[in-house]
C-alpha cells in the first residue's frame, strides 16, 4: 500500500506515552503505532456507519410513525449541545 508523509501535531504527553510503550514492546515505530490507531478508529467509524444505516433501513421498513423524526431530532439536539455542525447545518447557515 502506498504511503504519504504527513505532519501532525499531538500533545507531548501522548507522544511520551507512545514512546514509553514502544520501549517495552516490539510494536515497532511511532508511525506504525499511530497508523494502527488510525486503522482502528476507521474500522470503528465504518462499523458505526453500518449500524446507523441498518437502523435507518429498519425504521423505514417498519414505518413507525414519528420514530424516525424523533430520533433525528434527538441526534440534532445532541450535535448542537456538543457544538457539532455537519454539512446540513453549515449549508443552512450560509
Amino acid at each position: 500500500m502506498a504511503k504519504k508523509k504527513l505532519t501532525i501535531t499531538i500533545d507531548t504527553d501522548k507522544v511520551a506515552a507512545i514512546e514509553k510503550f514502544l520501549q517495552s514492546s516490539p510494536a515497532g515505530s511511532v508511525s506504525a503505532w499511530i497508523e494502527d490507531a488510525v486503522s482502528a478508529k476507521l474500522d470503528q467509524a465504518e462499523r458505526a456507519d453500518r449500524a446507523l444505516r441498518w437502523l435507518v433501513d429498519r425504521a423505514r421498513e417498519e414505518q413507525q410513525p414519528g420514530e424516525w423524526e424523533t430520533a433525528l431530532a434527538a441526534v440534532e439536539a445532541a450535535d448542537r449541545r456538543h457544538g457539532f455542525t455537519g454539512p446540513e447545518q453549515e449549508q443552512s447557515a450560509a
